[in-house]
């Protein structure tokens, strides 16, 4: 069945906002809050404090990147002078303008001056309070979004006794655009919003105690992007002892079998900076570094534009790279031997993964098969084809759908906990519920329709049923949050979620009722994880085949 445009933009909007709990009128109000001051070892910092929490939006923990800091790593910001007011976020990070991306109703616009963060807190809260620590990355496809997004607002997690910060990187070529005059200036190359994060994670460490919170007591956690920008941070040694904690909720280092594989590798990453530099003249050399460093925001910002439709090819969309400094050269090897991080993971995806990333809008055929071989690679498509063919049940448009969730989200969520489990406890989850709105569309559980109910923010006509999903889903997060473990805390009588075993791999299933089950299609998603990842690196504690 075909999919109406007006269906798609909503589609759209729903994948990048999730459904705003504040309304602009409601944010005029919050303005009118009283305000509540926070003594911090770089200046005084003045929030809004509601009802039951306090905010504090768009504190700078780095410098402007325009100019000469353009592709460099980030500069921590020093003292400010007077008392900063963080009653409204910052810029977003530049990125293709599109009416379709709302930012959040008080983000002044984009700009390079973005590396900003924001926080949540309980109201009252001080310092030796000691309270854990959330903090979240947006994503977007390493192109577009920022934490100012209005799904991302902090407070009704707050209100459970955390603090929520969510926070700002470089996008696009901005952040992730390679070349080996970079290399040769800042010793590494093409990671710039993944040292972003860091130094973000860094401002937390030495900041975060002001506001009530432990810097030992930190939970990254990220969503689509966001949580392989987390899986990421568990592999690099870069971000060694800045976190206890991890949540990955659609997308690990697995997955964009090009961010793990051909286009994370350093190699190619170069090439496609390159030929980033050739279109502004002088290519890789210290003369196209200069011409891309003078280069308008705007400008650049299209020529690494996000491509969310998996049928068509993104030649140039610059993503994580493989450069042996901030990331391992062989991320999987380095996850199954030697992580940067041993902490405890929560990991998930939603059931229908695929569906907003190929569009049913009567496209021929070779448009579709496209599509598949370019999310998942020759060899690997050739398997799928022969595994998944289409037939009087299976559209191609659902195989191309299914193609996107493996490639993607879901065998690389399977891949990932199979690896990762000998260093540290995993819980996995599958979201399998399905809104009106997912049921009228025709789109399933789809990529994101999770979030509103981690955050909290679901619209104000919502079914019992949500509401006591969202509940039960915030319940383990924020168990997960506060102990390491997502079934501490839980009234009596709650289900008990099994830590993840390759052996024997079980879920917890989140829809109408939650259950744990066997993780379903596990051997097509080990099917898949073989043919784009193949055999997992090193010794394991159980049975599974490794490649040694």
């Amino acid at each position: 069945m075909s999919t109406p445009a007006s269906v798609l933009l909503t589609v759209v909007l729903a994948f990048f906002l999730g459904f705003p709990a504040m309304t602009r009128d409601a944010l005029a109000g919050a303005k009118a809050a009283p305000r509540v001051t926070v003594a911090t070892p770089l200046g005084a910092v003045v929030g809004l404090e509601g009802a039951k929490t306090s905010s504090f939006k768009g504190i700078p923990y780095a410098l402007s990147t325009a100019g000469g800091q353009r592709f460099k790593p980030p500069v921590p910001v020093g003292p400010w002078d007077g008392p900063l007011e963080a009653f409204n976020f910052g810029n977003a990070c530049p990125q293709e303008r599109s009416p379709l991306v709302d930012l959040g109703p008080d983000t002044p616009g984009q700009g390079e001056d973005c590396l900003s963060l924001n926080v949540w807190t309980p109201k009252g809260a001080r310092p030796g309070d000691d309270l854990p620590v959330y903090f979240f990355i947006h994503g977007g496809g390493f192109g577009v979004g920022a934490g100012s997004q209005p799904v991302f607002d902090g407070a009704a997690l707050a209100s459970e006794g955390i603090i929520l910060v969510t926070v700002n990187y470089r996008l696009g070529a901005f952040g992730f655009l390679a070349s080996r005059e970079t290399f040769k200036e800042s010793g590494t190359t093409g990671n710039w919003g993944i040292l972003d994060q860091i130094a973000a994670l860094e401002w937390v460490r030495d900041n975060i105690s002001s506001f009530g919170g432990d810097p030992k007591k930190v939970t990254v956690g990220g969503e689509s992007a966001g949580s392989i920008s987390v899986s990421f941070l568990i592999a690099s040694p870069r971000a060694a002892d800045l976190f206890r904690g991890a949540v990955m909720e659609s997308g690990t280092i697995f997955s964009y079998r090009q961010a793990a594989g051909a286009r994370g590798r350093l190699d190619q990453a170069q090439r496609a900076g390159a030929l980033t530099g050739s279109v502004v003249g002088g290519g890789d050399t210290p003369e196209g570094l200069a011409n891309l460093r003078r280069l308008e925001a705007d400008e650049l910002a299209l020529v690494s534009s996000f491509n969310m439709d998996m049928r068509r090819v993104n030649v140039l969309g610059p993503v994580p790279v493989s450069d042996g400094v901030v990331l391992p050269e062989d991320n999987q090897r380095a996850l199954a031997t030697a992580p940067g991080s041993r902490v405890n993971v929560l990991v998930g995806f939603n059931a229908d993964e695929g569906s907003i990333f190929v569009f049913d809008d009567g496209s021929p055929p070779e448009v579709y098969k496209t599509g598949i071989l370019s999310v998942l690679g020759l060899p690997a498509a050739e398997a799928f084809n022969k595994r998944f063919p289409v037939d009087q049940n299976h559209t191609l448009v659902q195989r191309a759908r299914e193609a996107a969730a493996f490639g993607l989200f879901t065998s690389a969520s399977k891949r990932f906990a199979d690896v990762y489990s000998r260093w540290g406890k995993v819980w996995m989850y599958r979201f399998d519920y399905v809104s009106d709105f997912g049921r009228r569309a025709g789109l399933g559980a789809y990529h994101t329709s999770e979030l509103e109910y981690v955050f909290g923010n679901q619209p104000v006509k919502t079914r019992l049923e949500q509401r006591v999903l969202g509940e039960e889903m915030r319940a383990r997060w924020v168990s997960f949050i506060k102990t390491g473990d997502p079934n501490n805390g839980n009234p009596p009588g709650k289900l008990d979620w099994p830590v993840y075993d390759p052996a024997d791999p079980r879920v917890i299933r989140f829809d109408k009722t939650v259950v744990v089950t066997p993780l379903p299609e596990a051997e097509d998603l080990e099917f898949m994880a073989r043919q784009l990842h193949g055999p997992i690196p090193g010794p394991l504690r159980t049975g599974l085949t490794t490649g040694e």
